[in-house]
C-alpha cells in the first residue's frame, strides 16, 4: 500500500492497496468509522510505502508503526527525527505526525482502539515498558520521545516480523478464532516490546523512563503501602522533583494516582465479590475503613455501600 497525499478536505490521504492480488486505491479518514471495517471490533493492519512528504494529520485511532526498510523524517507538532529499519513507535489518536523526503519507506501500521485492547489488562500496566511505549511518549510532547524510542535489532525485527506476519494472516480471512487470534497475537506483540523496552531503558535518567518505572512500581503495588520516598528513589529523583514531573506528566500527584487505582479496584469488588467494606478497603490498601468511605466519597459522590446496591454485579 502507498500513501499518497491529498488535496481532499474529508480525507487525509489515499492508499494503493493490494489485496488479493488486487491493486486498488482507497482513500484514508483517520476516523474509525473510515477506516475500521468493524464497529465492535477495531483493529486493522495495513503494510505501506510513503514516497516524499505525507502531510501532517491526526487519526482517532492509535497506531504502532514498524519501520520496514527505506528512508525518511517521521514529523511531529514539535519534532523531527530520520527513520531508521527497526524502530518503533506509537502515535496517539490526538497527536498529529507525518512524514517528508520519504524514499521507500516502508512501515506496518497497526490500527488500533486502545479502549478495546489495552485498557485495562492489568498484567501489561504492570510493565515499564507498557507506560514508556503506549502511554506516556504517545501523549507526551517533549523532544525526549525521540531519544527514548525504541529500536530493534535484526534478530528482534525478525521476531517481531513473525507475529506481525500472523496479524496480518488472520486479519485477511474469517477463520474461525479469528478475533482471539488477533487478540492474543496482538498481545504478545505488545509485551515483546515492552519487555525490549524496559531491558534496554530500565538505567537511563530521562524524564519519560523515570516516571514510567515509578508507574510501574505504583501498578504491582498498590495494594500495599506505598511511600513517596520510595517513588522517588525509584526516579533517582527528590521528593519535591519527583512530585513535580509527575504532575506535570499525569496532571495528579502520586498520592492521587494511587488512590485512583484502589478507588478502581474497590469499584470492581463492590460489584463482583461478597466481601464487606472494611475487608475490601484493606484489600486496596487503605489504612482504614473510614479513610477509605472518604476517598470513596470524594471520588464516586457516595458512601461504597450506596454504590454496591445501586451498581448490579
Amino acid at each position: 500500500m502507498i500513501f499518497k497525499a491529498l488535496e481532499s478536505a474529508d480525507a487525509v490521504g489515499t492508499a494503493l492497496e493490494y489485496t488479493e492480488g488486487r491493486l486498488y486505491e482507497q482513500k484514508c479518514y483517520g476516523t474509525f468509522a473510515g477506516d475500521m471495517p468493524e464497529s465492535d471490533f477495531r483493529f486493522r493492519i495495513a503494510f505501506v510505502q510513503h514516497e516524499g512528504d505525507f502531510k501532517i494529520h491526526a487519526h482517532e485511532y492509535s497506531e504502532l508503526v514498524f519501520v520496514m526498510g527505506g528512508r525518511g523524517v517521521h514529523r511531529t507538532e514539535i519534532e523531527e527525527y530520520d527513520l531508521e529499519t527497526g524502530d518503533v513507535f506509537v502515535i496517539s489518536g490526538d497527536r498529529k505526525h507525518g512524514f517528508r523526503d520519504a524514499d521507500k519507506l516502508s512501515l506496518c501500521n497497526i490500527m488500533f482502539d486502545s479502549s478495546q485492547f489495552l485498557e485495562g489488562r492489568s498484567e501489561l500496566e504492570e510493565m515499564m515498558g507498557y507506560h514508556a511505549l503506549f502511554d506516556l511518549q504517545p501523549r507526551t510532547r517533549s523532544v525526549d520521545r525521540f531519544r527514548e524510542r525504541l529500536h530493534l535489532s535484526a534478530e528482534n525485527l525478525t521476531y517481531a516480523s513473525n507475529i506481525i506476519t500472523t496479524l496480518n494472516t488472520e486479519y485477511g480471512k474469517q477463520a474461525e478464532g479469528r478475533r482471539l487470534v488477533i487478540t492474543s497475537a496482538f498481545h504478545l506483540l505488545v509485551a515483546f516490546l515492552c519487555r525490549l523496552y524496559s531491558q534496554e531503558k530500565r538505567e537511563t535518567a530521562l524524564p519519560l523512563t523515570q516516571m514510567a518505572g515509578v508507574a510501574s512500581h505504583i501498578q504491582k503495588n498498590y495494594h500495599e503501602t506505598i511511600r513517596i520516598e520510595d517513588l522517588a528513589g525509584i526516579a533517582n529523583l527528590s521528593v519535591s522533583q519527583l512530585q513535580r514531573k509527575f504532575k506535570k506528566i499525569y496532571n495528579v500527584t502520586p498520592v492521587q494516582y494511587i488512590n485512583k487505582l484502589r478507588i478502581h479496584e474497590a469499584c470492581e469488588m463492590l460489584k463482583n465479590t461478597n466481601l464487606s467494606v472494611t475487608q475490601i478497603a484493606y484489600e486496596c490498601g487503605f489504612g482504614s475503613s473510614s479513610f477509605f468511605a472518604t476517598q470513596f466519597r470524594h471520588a464516586i459522590g457516595e458512601s461504597p455501600s450506596a454504590y454496591r446496591s445501586r451498581v448490579p454485579n
